[in-house]
């Protein structure tokens, strides 16, 4: 009667608190370590194919699962790429009809083609400022170095209706769209445009209302004085870090402030940072030859040949999908940045009013969800619009991989080819990987020590998320079934833990080991060792299946990034698992430094 009565109140406690104590949902980031010959993944074989039929099928109807998609006058560049090969994965290149009837430009688009991108641009002058300057003053405000913003009068002339609290504004705020300022000064002015504007009832300016300046094909470029003095005197949108408001001239003053901290001309420190590194001949902030680029009508029309002056840091620069793939290839390898620094760099610093985009600096962060899995996918992108041009620069963080995505012309291609990445690759790239982690790690692992009856199996089925661990026997019984006696010892809770083993002493199950699911995720974390191979961390995160979903706003406050490395013994954790690998990357032993058991494969 007495282990039957601690039998329900136990359980009752036990049960309550392992419903929100473990996890059903895994980490932030890779469920699979990330996989290195995606060229030779059937996967990723198969969904290339895929991507190629919906590009050829909707050129030849000219629609497409994501829209319509112009084949007569756009012409576009795909290029999809991994960290680990400089050869592209697959790429696509459609040069239209028009071209053949246009004098400048080339008449057939490859990888070295030059487009104008727009406000990719933006990414790549954080990018310059991050390799010249890191981030130690992303937390400082602006006006340490550009004391103009703050007006004559310093900040206490006017309120915040009226003006910026520039003191307020920092570096970062300015990389990531959370200065609360507005767009531009000047350049897309209404009040400038050669146009009856008294005709749709607009009420007439005087002079010293409209700007004095701003980049446009009638009017020249403001000089940097003018600019700062002009932008600083528009009202706000927003205080600073209230909410993210894409604004155009934060990048022009993020230059300005990066060339007096450096003491050099931002075009010096853009050619210093990424031009000669990689010696990138075809991206430019001066207008290439017309000969290398896609001009998919009149030069001044498509902004092919549009001036931007000091406004290009936000917008102004030419490439090729070949240079931006570089790019990309060096920010996911952190070639030119600490690893840290990438790892900072490559979050959130906003959300948006939507669940799936959060803002970085200036990272367009899309949260795409796997169907087979329902987990969460990062990419980390930059958008970019200029005139005739459009194009995405993706990265994927999880697979180590990249898009470049650029167009000329009138259609909406790098929206529709956005779509088809992750519709298409993202499911491909998820199984590419389990099946790398399957013919790798897959299989039953055994303690070789004479006496040791300890094991556990390794596999992973299509749609799961992780290494699935099971089948896990320590000293000749199974591992999870001392969950509920484990949880209250790593609370502090003596009593509860020391009822709970009376009963497993018992042969009273506190919990259905059946109900419970253990899956291996990557840390990231890797040790060289003296032979040349690796020590690579995993963590393993523990699932209660119950018949009842909780699906309330709350009921995964506490998944697995707040219950990792509950369960220590001796200064380890039990979610630790080490994989020993060998110098050709082949699974030497698997240590578990709770159990103080070291698992060799049979």
């Amino acid at each position: 009667m007495l282990n039957r009565y601690l039998f329900s109140c136990i359980s009752g406690i036990l049960f309550s608190k392992l419903i929100h104590a473990l996890s059903t949902s895994g980490f932030l980031g890779p469920v699979f370590p990330i996989p290195r010959s995606l060229s030779s993944s059937p996967a990723i074989r198969l969904a290339s194919q895929v991507f190629q039929n919906l590009i050829t099928t909707s050129l030849a109807s000219g629609t497409s699962t994501h829209g319509d998609f112009d084949n007569s006058s756009t012409a576009f560049s795909f290029e999809f790429y991994s960290t680990s090969s400089e050869e592209a994965l697959f790429q696509y290149h459609y040069s239209p009809p028009i071209l053949a009837n246009i004098s400048q430009g080339v008449k057939k688009v490859d990888r070295y083609t030059i487009y104008r991108i727009g406000s990719i641009t933006k990414l790549l002058t954080v990018y310059t400022f991050l390799i010249t300057d890191g981030d130690r003053n992303f937390n400082e405000p602006v006006t340490k170095w550009i004391p103009e913003l703050l007006g004559e009068g310093g900040e206490t002339g006017e309120g915040p209706v009226e003006r910026t609290k520039w003191g307020e504004v920092t570096i970062g705020a300015l990389a990531s769209h959370m200065a609360g300022i507005g767009s531009e000064y000047g350049w897309l002015d209404i009040s400038l445009a050669d146009f009856p504007l008294s005709e749709i009832g607009l009420p007439p300016l005087s002079q010293s209302e409209k700007p004095t300046c701003g980049a446009s094909f009638t009017r020249p470029p403001c000089p940097e004085d003018e600019f700062l003095k002009g932008f600083a005197s528009r009202h706000p949108v927003f205080p600073p870090f209230q909410t993210p408001v894409y604004s155009n001239s934060a990048f022009e003053i993020l230059a300005i402030a990066l060339s007096r901290i450096a003491g050099k001309d931002f075009k010096t420190l853009f050619d210093e940072a990424l031009i000669k590194p990689f010696n990138l001949s075809r991206t430019s902030y001066d207008k290439p030859d017309d000969s290398l680029g896609v001009i998919p009508g009149n030069v001044t029309t498509t902004f092919w040949d549009f001036d931007m002056g000091g406004v290009w840091p936000t917008g102004g620069v030419w490439s090729t999908t070949a240079d931006l793939s570089t790019i990309g290839r060096s920010i996911l390898t952190s070639s030119l940045l600490p690893p840290s620094l990438t790892r900072r760099w490559m979050k959130p610093v906003t959300h948006t009013a939507s669940l799936y985009t959060s803002i970085g600096a200036p990272w367009e962060i899309q949260r795409a969800i796997l169907p087979t899995s329902n987990r969460v996918v990062d990419l980390y992108t930059k958008n970019g619009k200029l005139g005739a041009y459009g194009g995405y620069m993706i990265l994927v963080p999880d697979y180590d991989v990249g898009f470049t995505i650029l167009q000329a012309g009138p259609g909406t291609h790098t929206d529709v080819l956005a779509g088809w990445v992750v519709d298409v690759f993202l499911p491909a790239l998820e199984e590419a990987a389990r099946l790398v982690a399957v013919g790798s790690l897959a299989g039953e692992y055994r303690v070789r020590d004479e006496g040791s009856n300890s094991s556990f199996i390794l596999s992973s089925e299509e749609g799961e998320s992780g290494l699935a661990l099971t089948n896990w026997i320590h000293n000749g019984s199974a591992l999870p079934p001392l969950i509920p006696i484990l949880k209250p010892l790593a609370m502090g809770d003596i009593e509860t833990a020391a009822a709970a083993l009376e009963l497993y002493k018992d042969g009273i199950p506190l919990i259905d080991p059946a109900t419970i699911t253990i899956n291996l995720y990557p840390t990231g974390l890797g040790t060289p060792t003296a032979d040349g191979g690796e020590l690579v961390a995993f963590r393993a995160v523990f699932n209660i299946l119950f018949e009842t979903i909780d699906t309330s706003l709350f009921s995964d406050l506490l998944s697995a990034w707040s219950i990792a490395d509950v369960f220590v013994y001796g200064n380890a954790g039990l979610d630790e698992f080490i994989v020993k690998l060998d110098k050709e990357g082949n699974i030497v032993d698997i240590e578990n430094p709770f159990l103080r058991s070291t698992f060799e494969k049979v």
